[in-house]
């Protein structure tokens, strides 16, 4: 049927095709690209137009900065003049003479010929001598004014810079003046200045003589000052009419008169820069064109005086230009003539042929129509964003939504579910960057309903003739019914039909998995056999229907407790499997982390279960075995954890078991020393044990204190023990804070002892402790509380702190270090040593560490650190302590080398309060 459908379609096609008049469609094509190449035309002609007027613009404007590149390189070239001028003056010892003792009459003898050889011959026209408070001494260019102060922004810049200044200056009455000033030294003692100036009209005429264009320059009015003006003129013998003088004076011109047409822009300029526009205009005078502009002058001070006229004659180009649109639109004609002809033919021979095609077209697509909605199929099209140009109408019946209220509103991606959105868009977008073709891909879609619909996408990329990217055209098939049939085979593989989870099959895949990972990243694992307590009993009692209905509820809180990544099984009856990897790359902490979250699993297992209608409590035994990579199969991991598992069943059940032993004592250990540390802490169970700190031949000038734990049943015990734990669980804070309190109170014992008052006491203090916001306050506190000398106290750092926030260390130093508080940068070069920070950092001493100190005989790389630490500190003003000096050598050559503070147990172990006293007599 549908053959003969197509065979119909065609027969009348070709019947319609016979009888249809190409005429009218041709005439109207043609009218058309007539319409549209006259109006191309047009506007190549104003893009012409507007491009000779952006080339004259930028002509123009190349050579206003050339004009103003000119008259700044004429002023430099005066300016050097004067300067060359006025140096000789300066440097004659009569000038000074006379200019030291105010004696301007032998100045105007001396001088007065000079200036008239410098008028002559440079056309200098001002010469003064001004005292050192910058008032006239005397004018040589005009002898009987004098007295007054002058106060022109050459002269101030001259006094406080106390350099030779220079720049032009409006004068009292209008004129530009190029001034230089030189202060006059005699031995280092300022006693006046010299300024010579001459006005810049030659300055302006050597311009004029660079360049062709007509030049005129203006002054401001309300940069004169009337009194100078009126004073000025009445020097002249003139009457003053101050209210006669236009705001905008002509001081200069390169033509004998100005047209009046560019003294109307000169009128008009002042309005055009209050609105802020360019003053560029074309003028056409006396059959002439003109491009005419104005460039503002400053004086020296850079404040706006005045404004030079540019007048450029355009006459040439202008027509130059209207030649050639002229030749230009006649040529375009001619061929635009021959083009449309050429057009009209090619269109009637191939009008028929596109018809042809066209029919031809449709009737594959309905066709193509036809058996997509047999197969659940659409076909669409996007451009290269993903906006969909194109969708045929079976995408209704797979979706729900009309093509046409998705062509040109929805994107390709906009159908996926919102979990995954993003990542699926991103996924699409690397696909259209790469421009490739792809088939059967898999993705999901949510039709009109909120219904998850599952697609296989094809898709083809769609290239223009020239390699431009258009986007894609493919087809969407709905395989919903065998996709759900497929995850459901999938489910009754791999998960407990009970629980929802992962069973033995992929627990024993996750775990496999958890090794590998474990192998690349170097990362321990754990792996958890949970058995529940009496399961059998509530079985056998309360029937398995309540079994299951626990066994539900177990496994909802077995997965509230752990990582998201981490794999929660039901390895079979009330037994269960934990696996949580890449716990951490030590075994120690591992295992903490381990233990941590079988304690919160056994806490969850431990509250409550609302059974049938009744409370039921359950327990848990754990075993805990420890992997890191596939040494071990997942066999005899499994056994492991099996054994741990009923070890904690010997043990009482309700608990948890390392199958490590050895890993259990440690973890045991661990938590006894931090038991204990708590309680030492509360009990006071801590000494301090205090370390000499010699200079020269053993004079001890100061001591480190050592803490030292007394505790009950182990005796003492070595902070390399405790103070690491302290540090990570926090109890470093309050234990430093016993230790400076017990420093401060025995500085202030000792300040009443006359032979112990200038003992200083270093004291180590932690990064975690410094970082206390209130640390400032409370090492302050507790100076005042025991009346300690803050002089005396030393805090030593380790350079581990300065890997925070340098900022805010500095500035506690500071804070301290102003209160008297000095400070030594401990165990210096073993760390993070930056001289970026050193040279900021506040610091009284380094600690040479005792790592140097050991081999500074045997080792020569020892040695130059050694040298290097107190050749650096000497050059930052810093003292020098070497720590660890053992023996009598390591003393001497230490000594060799500059450093003249010693730590060690040549001198004095660390020993109580007592005999450190005791030690202090003796020496």
């Amino acid at each position: 049927m549908i053959l003969k459908k197509s065979n119909r379609l065609q027969i009348d096609e070709k019947e319609s095709l016979e009888d249809i008049s190409t005429g009218p469609i041709l005439n109207r094509l043609m009218m058309g690209l007539s319409v549209m190449i006259l109006i191309g035309a047009i506007s190549v002609i104003s893009l012409l137009i507007q491009q000779q007027r952006n080339f004259l613009n930028d002509s123009f404007r190349t050579r206003i900065d050339e004009v103003s590149s000119d008259l700044q390189k004429i002023i430099e070239q005066q300016t050097v003049g004067l300067t060359l001028a006025i140096q000789p003056i300066a440097e004659d010892e009569r000038m000074k003479a006379a200019l030291r003792e105010g004696d301007r009459n032998r100045l105007l003898n001396e001088w007065q010929g000079v200036f008239e050889a410098m008028k002559k011959e440079n056309h200098l026209t001002h010469f003064y001598f001004l005292d050192k408070n910058r008032v006239c001494l005397l004018r040589v260019h005009n002898p009987k004014k004098y007295g007054d102060l002058i106060d022109r922004f050459t002269a101030q810049k001259a006094e406080w810079s106390h350099k030779r200044s220079s720049g032009i200056e409006i004068g009292p009455l209008g004129t530009l003046t190029l001034r230089v000033v030189q202060p006059i030294y005699d031995h280092e003692i300022l006693i006046g200045y010299i300024e010579l100036g001459k006005e810049i009209e030659d300055v302006l005429e050597g311009l004029h003589a660079r360049t062709t264009d007509n030049i005129a320059v203006l002054i401001h009015k309300k940069y004169l000052k009337r009194h100078s003006w009126d004073e000025g003129m009445r020097m002249l013998g003139r009457e003053s009419n101050w209210s006669q003088l236009p705001d905008d004076a002509i001081i200069y011109t390169s033509q004998k008169k100005i047209p009046e047409p560019f003294l109307e822009l000169v009128r008009s300029y002042k309005n055009d820069r209050l609105l802020h526009r360019v003053t560029d205009r074309e003028i056409s005078y006396d059959e002439k064109d003109w491009r005419v502009t104005m460039i503002p002058i400053k004086d020296a001070s850079d404040k706006e005086i005045g404004d030079m006229m540019l007048m450029n004659d355009i006459t040439l180009e202008n027509g130059k230009f209207i030649r050639f649109i002229a030749m230009s639109a006649t040529f375009g004609m001619i061929l635009i003539g021959a083009f449309l002809g050429s057009v009209f033919f090619l269109l009637r021979r191939t009008d028929l042929a596109i018809r042809t095609q066209q029919s031809n077209l449709k009737e594959s697509e309905e066709r193509f129509e036809q058996l997509a909605e047999q197969s659940r199929t659409f076909i669409w099209e996007v451009d290269s964003k993903g906006k969909l140009t194109y969708v045929s109408d079976t995408v209704e019946k797979v979706l729900g939504y009309r093509s046409d209220e998705l062509v040109g509103k929805k994107y390709f991606y906009d159908f996926h579910p919102p979990e995954g959105k993003e990542s699926f868009k991103k996924t699409v977008c690397e696909v259209f960057e790469g421009k490739e073709s792809f088939e059967n891909f898999t993705n999901l879609a949510v039709d009109r309903e909120g219904e998850t619909v599952w697609l296989t996408t094809n898709g083809i990329a769609m290239v223009s003739n020239d390699g431009t990217f258009l986007g894609y055209r493919g087809s969407n098939t709905d395989i919903s019914e065998r996709k759900y049939s497929e995850e459901k085979i999938n489910g009754l593989s791999f998960f407990d039909q009970l629980t929802a989870l992962p069973n033995r099959t992929l627990l024993m895949d996750r775990l496999k998995q958890a090794m590998a990972a474990g192998s690349r990243n170097g990362k321990y694992g754990a792996l958890l056999f949970i058995d529940l307590d009496n399961f059998k009993t509530l079985n056998d009692t309360l029937g398995h229907e309540i079994g299951d209905s626990l066994l539900k509820l177990v496994a909802q809180r077995l997965s509230g407790c752990v990582r998201e990544g981490d794999t929660v099984s039901r390895f079979g009856g009330d037994e269960f499997v934990v696996v949580l990897g890449e716990l951490s790359v030590s075994e120690t902490d591992a295992a903490t982390a381990g233990e941590l979250v079988a304690e919160k699993i056994l806490g969850s297992l431990n509250q409550p279960y609302f059974l049938g209608g009744i409370n039921h409590r359950s327990s848990a035994s754990i075993g805990i075995t420890l992997f890191k990579g596939d040494d071990t199969s997942t066999d005899d991991l499994m056994k492991q954890a099996d054994l741990a598992m009923y070890k904690s069943k010997d043990a009482g059940r309700n608990g948890l078991s390392f199958f490590d032993p050895n890993m259990e004592h440690t973890l045991k250990e661990r938590a006894l020393l931090e038991h204990d540390l708590r309680i030492g802490i509360e009990e006071k169970q801590f000494i301090l044990y205090y370390q000499a700190q010699v200079v020269n031949h053993g004079h001890i000038a100061g001591a480190e204190a050592l803490v030292r734990w007394e505790h009950p049943k182990r005796g003492i015990i070595s902070p390399m023990e405790f103070i690491p734990v302290a540090e990570e669980i926090g109890l470093i804070i309050p234990l430093g804070e016993w230790i400076m309190k017990t420093a401060c109170a025995q500085l202030a014992a000792w300040s009443h002892i006359p032979e112990m008052a200038d003992i200083t006491i270093a004291v180590n203090v932690s990064a975690r402790q410094f970082s206390q916001n209130d640390f400032v306050e409370q090492v302050l506190s507790i100076l005042h509380e025991n009346g300690a000398n803050p002089k005396k106290l030393k805090l030593e750092l380790t350079e581990s702190l300065f890997l925070q926030d340098v900022e805010e260390v500095i500035e506690k130093m500071v804070a301290l270090k102003n209160e008297g508080v000095s400070f030594s940068l401990d165990d210096f070069g073993t760390g993070y040593s930056s001289l970026s920070y050193l040279k900021r950092l506040p610091l009284d001493q380094l600690k040479i560490d005792k790592s140097f100190v050991r081999d500074l005989l045997i080792d020569p790389n020892d040695a130059i650190i050694c040298k290097s630490t107190i050749a650096l500190a000497e050059s930052m003003g810093l003292s020098v302590i070497a720590e660890g000096v053992e023996t009598q050598e390591q003393h001497h050559a230490l000594s060799e080398i500059g450093c003249f503070s010693y730590q060690g147990y040549w001198f004095s172990r660390p020993v109580p309060l007592s005999e450190f006293e005791a030690l202090h007599k003796t020496t």
